[in-house]
């Protein structure tokens, strides 16, 4: 009975195998069975006010560039963050494993939401950010993106300033940012 409701809800996917029953999470389940670990984990300890990254800094499609430009999400990110992006993101390729499964815990934390829109054409999803400083100086945002071309080790930056200008940087630099936690509402810092 359970499974049967795991299953009705898309949370798991069941099939015959042999004389058993095989039972996997679905990609839903995944994310709900992560989102469970966070908050349970949250729970019995007390989360850092902030993770600090450090990366490679490397060009990537454009395609962060243009989605922050969008007409649609200009008054949320103002809205949601304080500032207008500048037309573009700073890549950085994380630079050891820790800092990849940080990567990967940004996705069952809270963010601050920027709300996503309609077009004619078609719907342009919410995004998760997250408040950050960009190489200790830049005042930013860190993107946790659900639909995206980068896997975890990669991290998407956005600020009102171009950093690459800002902070003098070129493909193949060492940049760190430092990522401030929403916490009960409010960001820490």
């Amino acid at each position: 009975m359970r499974l049967a409701k795991l299953e009705k809800g898309g949370l798991i996917k069941r099939a015959h195998s042999g004389r058993g029953l095989a039972v996997r999470l679905t990609d839903t389940g995944l994310r709900a069975a992560g989102s469970f670990y966070t908050d349970l984990k949250g729970a019995l300890e007390r989360p850092p006010g902030q993770l600090d990254f450090r990366g490679t800094v490397f060009t990537g499609f454009g395609e962060g560039g243009y989605y922050v430009s969008l007409g649609g999400y200009a008054k949320p990110f103002v809205e949601a963050l304080g500032f207008r992006p500048f037309p573009g993101t700073l890549n950085l390729r994380l630079s050891n494993e820790s800092m990849i499964e940080q990567r990967r815990r940004l996705e069952f934390l809270k963010g601050v939401e920027v709300a996503g829109f309609r077009d004619r054409t078609r719907t342009y999803g919410p995004v998760k950010c997250f408040k950050a400083l960009i190489g200790g100086k830049s005042r930013g945002a860190v993107l946790a993106i659900e639909r995206t071309h980068y896997d975890s080790s990669v991290l998407e930056v956005i600020s009102p300033v171009n950093l690459r200008k800002t902070l003098r940087l070129e493909d193949g630099d060492e940049c760190s940012v430092t990522v401030y936690l929403v916490r009960d509402g409010s960001v820490a810092t």
